[in-house]
């Protein structure tokens, strides 16, 4: 009997061990890998440093692109390794009313909340729906990766890890989203008290969007269309003066 109890704590333990080690690389090795990614594009394509402003942000959303998808590729190949697919975490369920009011009704309050500070950058409310040219691009980039990619990473994947450790509700949702939160800590180059800006209520997002995973059973689909939506409409713009300085220039 002994013998058996100390299997099951060393079971017990490494579970734990592999648990709070994904909590570690997704909310800190996620923006250090984005980091590195970003060095090696400014350090290989002349024109993420010194291209047009459109260039320079096009190669800026490059980096955290690729880190997200290669951690994706990573889950996809650890599902794999279980005998699972993203199909068992409920990536491509549609979910039910009570997941889409959630997820789109914290999207709206988000996109109206960012949709105030356009007309201070002397860019029209259309443009954050209707975006041309390196804006479109950039839109798109950015909602498909940020809507597909962080939710399989925070929510999908490590909100079912926590699950599958015993964690109760409640702890499924907060602790996931405490690592989305620090997943961006990228944006600690503007300063800390930016980034705590971002970084709380970009934490708060993701635990009502797990909230909305919840109410689905486990559906992600309302969650991607809603971040989706999120990432796509009028942020872009926001990041492109953040990054660029350059205020109201014209899309093309």
């Amino acid at each position: 009997m002994n013998s058996a109890t100390t299997l099951d704590n060393d079971s017990v333990k490494h579970f734990s061990v592999r648990l709070w080690t994904e909590f570690v690389m997704l909310g800190l090795g996620l923006p250090a890998a984005i980091w590195v990614a970003s060095k090696l594009i400014k350090l290989s394509i002349p024109a993420a440093t010194h291209g047009s402003p459109g260039e320079r942000f096009l190669w800026w959303i490059a980096g955290p692109a690729i880190a997200e998808w290669l951690f994706v590729l990573g889950v996809v190949l650890i599902l794999r390794g279980r005998q699972l697919s993203l199909r068992d975490i409920g990536v491509w369920r549609v979910g039910n009313w009570k997941a889409w009011l959630v997820a789109l009704g914290f999207a709206a309050l988000g996109i109206a909340g960012n949709l105030r500070f356009l007309p201070r950058m002397g860019v029209p409310i259309s443009a954050a729906f209707f975006p041309q040219g390196f804006h479109l691009v950039a839109s798109l980039m950015m909602g498909i990766t940020a809507g597909f990619c962080e939710e399989v990473l925070f929510r999908a994947f490590l909100m079912t890890e926590f699950a599958n450790a015993g964690y109760r509700t409640v702890a499924q949702v907060l602790i996931p989203g405490v690592a989305f939160g620090l997943s961006h800590a990228g944006y600690l180059n503007q300063g800390f008290l930016p980034w705590l800006g971002i970084a709380v209520p970009t934490a708060f997002g993701g635990m009502l969007w797990g909230v909305s995973y919840l109410l689905g059973r486990r559906s992600l689909v309302p969650a991607i269309l809603a971040h989706f939506l999120n990432d796509a409409t009028a942020l872009p713009w926001i990041s492109f003066f953040m990054v660029t300085g350059a205020l109201g220039r014209a899309p093309g």
